[in-house]
């Protein structure tokens, strides 16, 4: 079962369907990076709701240019390191204002060590294939895992509840399992 396949579908038949034609995918990636400044000051503010619903359209976007690449056969290299900039961009900004205040600084520093592993294995991917590897399935995962584990870290601020902070921190390390995976399935050979 390729869900993948399936939710290129539903965005395509949904969100893409408003999406003029000339708007490409690195277009749809560069707003991701865009809003990144404007999601610092929110939740170095203190502004957590218009935040958390800057995060959430961010986080969506990741899918949208996605799908729009496949469904429209735009996908490119420097879209492929465009997004995953982008991705890092927006788990790394929320991490790093949140998880050593809330989880300490073990979760943070694992999470690094284990982007810094992941980054690393694409690169000897790279440099094995003459190819810029893609997302593969486990990056995707982890993605989704990281941002409903921060929308859940936004819901237990905003209404002062332990039990949610608890749910993001499950989710988080959950998401190092995938972080790790990622790094280990990059294509070996062209």
């Amino acid at each position: 079962m390729n869900l993948q396949k399936y939710s290129d579908n539903f965005i395509e038949a949904t969100i893409l369907s408003v999406i003029p034609r000339p708007i490409t995918p690195n277009q749809v990636t560069w707003v991701r990076i865009a809003s990144l400044p404007f999601i610092f000051y929110l939740l170095m503010t203190g502004s957590y709701v218009l935040g958390l619903i800057i995060f959430t359209v961010a986080a969506l976007t990741d899918a949208v240019d996605g799908a729009m690449a496949r469904k429209r056969n735009q996908v490119t290299d420097a879209g492929k390191v465009l997004d995953a900039v982008a991705d890092r961009g927006l788990i790394t900004l929320v991490a790093l204002i949140f998880i050593p205040k809330y989880f300490g600084w073990g979760l943070m520093v694992a999470i690094i060590i284990l982007e810094l592993m992941n980054s690393t294995g694409a690169y000897i991917s790279k440099r094995r294939t003459q190819k810029i590897p893609g997302a593969n399935w486990a990056g995707k995962v982890k993605m989704v895992v990281q941002c409903i584990a921060f929308m859940l870290l936004f819901i237990g601020i905003l209404f002062s509840s332990p039990v949610w902070f608890k749910y993001s921190e499950l989710l988080l390390y959950l998401s190092l399992l995938f972080t790790l995976l990622q790094s280990f399935l990059y294509p070996k050979k062209y």
